[in-house]
């Protein structure tokens, strides 16, 4: 294993709206990722398709919409092995949700820095 010299980020979100919007973006991203071929299912469920983010994230009070969303995502991999001629209609109805979700929130800014050096 190699070792990097880089130091670590943190995610700073000091509220629940700053932390809904910060994962909403990163689920469309993620989303565009895998639509293009740039990134894998494995990858986005290593950064935010996973059921330990969603008990991590759930335990924050995080909106029951936004879970629901990342369980979207959690199931992409049995999607794409199971009926892989429905992955690209999933892929779309998450982003739309994001898109929607996000929408209902282009109100709130950011109270601060939201990446940091731990």
């Amino acid at each position: 294993m190699l070792t990097s010299n880089m130091d670590p980020l943190l995610l700073k979100a000091t509220n629940k709206e700053d932390l809904e919007k910060v994962i909403l973006l990163n689920i469309i991203g993620l989303i565009e990722g895998i639509n293009e071929n740039l990134i894998t299912i494995e990858d986005a469920e290593k950064i935010l398709f996973s059921p330990y983010i969603m008990e991590l994230i759930d335990t924050m009070g995080i909106s029951k919409e936004v879970l629901e969303v990342i369980h979207l995502g959690t199931e992409l991999e049995d999607v794409e092995s199971l009926i892989p001629e429905k992955l690209l209609e999933c892929l779309k109805e998450i982003k739309e949700k994001s898109i929607n979700l996000l929408e209902k929130r282009k109100g709130h800014k950011f109270q601060d820095r939201i990446i940091i050096k731990y």
